[in-house]
């Protein structure tokens, strides 16, 4: 009965692919077919007749010579899960995987926060690692394991070329089961959609391979042993943290173009690109998707500079179609700052091409916590100013009740969103605020102007909700 339930999991996905045969030399697993692997017509006949007989119930029906390369798959594939575990890392409560045989590891960085200096693990053996540079927005940290060669390794597979239904392994440190010198857990599914936009993952890979807290920063790799993305986040419901089915993974396409810079960045931060002044139609006015329309173009930003006009249907980023402005950021939170990218648009029935160079999104802040509100009617009173950051600095104080922002209404929830939406924020922009302040049995309105710091000198970030 273990036979049969191990070559039924194993035949499902041997119907699309085969596995590389391994080898215990460190280094990434290497594509392509080796001899004496299943054909993919084979394969696709064993997984016909296994079910049929499963159904009929009369699976000793199953020809020898099927039943032996089902047994070869299956062994394949327990070689394979050896070799993907061999390139996990332990650090902190997550997990990391080894890109090159001297050391470079991923994680996410909200495993590796703020620390600079880890000691992990791979296998049985502790090393320690520094981080080279964080991705806050993309949720990846590059880090450099000390005084390590010829370490196991996988390489970077092509992201754009994942397919929806192709198996993909998931390995990490669910719930933290290894922790106490086990080896990494192992899980198998199925690519369930990629191009997902999902807060800060703009363009992430959905899996249904069991994903859980502990799995952080650990590799999905497909079945020639590449990595496909970074896993990083789970979709919950009730607030229990366990998985439902969908996991979501940075892809590897957009590591890659961070690397040189994460490489480089000497501990820092890195920041994705944008292009300032747009806003975007969020709702498709013709019923149709047919690219990203424009709504509104700043006066005086770098979109209107580019040439961008309202009107505008953005339909491909470089060579990435584009069906509507969702999508549109979708790529775009993909490259870093400073990177050349080529819009093509149409306007008025004519096809033009646009080279822009990306401006650094670095989100704004105003250095300030709001109370904790019962009703989202309810007026937004500051809570806490952090010291030394942008609310401070203009004289912002706790118990002030915010009533405008930017020459907006913002005296609730909504408005206050709907303010924020209206004008683009980022580092070092300035900000004016109204505020109602009471003192001694007086109330006063008054103003200020506030210089936007980064989101990223918040302390904690990503812990608490913060403008």
């Amino acid at each position: 009965m273990k036979l049969i339930f191990g070559i039924g999991g194993l035949l499902q996905f041997f119907s699309r692919t085969s596995l590389p045969e391994t080898s215990r030399e460190p280094g990434p697993v290497k594509n392509g077919p080796r001899p004496g692997f299943m054909p993919l017509q084979c394969a696709n006949r064993i997984l016909l007749i296994f079910f049929t007989l499963c159904i009929a119930g009369n699976i000793g029906a199953l020809s020898p010579r099927d039943l032996e390369l089902a047994r070869q798959q299956e062994q394949r594939l327990i070689e394979m899960s050896k070799r993907a575990v061999a390139s996990c890392v332990f650090i902190g409560g997550g997990a990391g995987v080894v890109i090159s045989p001297d050391g470079l590891m991923l994680s996410n960085q909200h495993v590796v926060e703020r620390i600079k200096k880890w000691r992990v693990r791979i296998g049985t053996k502790f090393y320690s690692a520094e981080v080279l540079g964080n991705d806050p927005q993309g949720d990846i940290s590059l880090l450099q394991i000390q005084g390590a060669t010829n370490l196991p390794y996988v390489e970077f597979a092509d992201s754009d070329k994942l397919k929806v239904g192709q198996p993909v392994l998931a390995v990490g440190n669910a719930f933290a089961t290894a922790e106490l010198g086990g080896e990494p857990g192992v899980t198998h599914g199925i690519i369930s959609a990629v191009h997902v936009f999902a807060g800060s993952y703009s363009d992430a890979i959905q899996t249904d391979a069991p994903i859980n807290p502990g799995n952080s920063g650990g590799p999905l790799l497909t079945w020639d042993g590449k990595l496909a993305g970074i896993n990083g986040k789970i979709e919950t419901r009730f607030q229990q943290r366990a998985n439902t089915g969908i996991g979501l993974a940075i892809p590897a396409n957009q590591i890659q173009r961070f690397l040189p810079l994460l490489k480089a960045a000497k501990g820092s931060n890195v920041f994705h690109g944008t292009i300032r002044g747009l806003i975007g139609q969020s709702s498709e006015e013709d019923m149709v998707m047919n690219g990203a329309e424009i709504k509104k173009v700043r006066t005086n930003s770098p979109a209107e500079k580019l040439g961008l006009k309202s009107g505008d249907r953005i339909t491909h980023l470089n060579h990435y179609p584009v069906r509507n402005y969702a999508r549109f950021l979708g790529v775009l939170g993909t490259y870093p700052a400073n990177s050349p990218v080529q819009l093509t648009i149409e306007r008025a029935g004519r096809t033009h091409r646009l080279l822009a160079v990306l401006d650094p999104m670095q989100p704004g802040s105003l250095g300030l916590k709001f109370r904790r509100l019962r009703n989202p009617a309810d007026p937004l009173v500051i809570e806490r100013v952090y010291p030394g950051l942008a609310a401070d600095k203009a004289g912002i104080k706790s118990g002030d009740e915010l009533l405008q922002y930017n020459g907006h209404p913002a005296t609730n929830l909504l408005s206050f969103i709907i303010a924020v939406q209206e004008e683009e924020v980022l580092a070092g922009d300035p900000v004016q605020l109204k505020v109602k302040r009471k003192s001694n049995g007086t109330v006063k309105e008054l103003e200020f102007t506030l210089t936007a710091n980064s989101v990223y000198d918040e302390p904690h970030h990503g812990e608490e909700w913060e403008p």
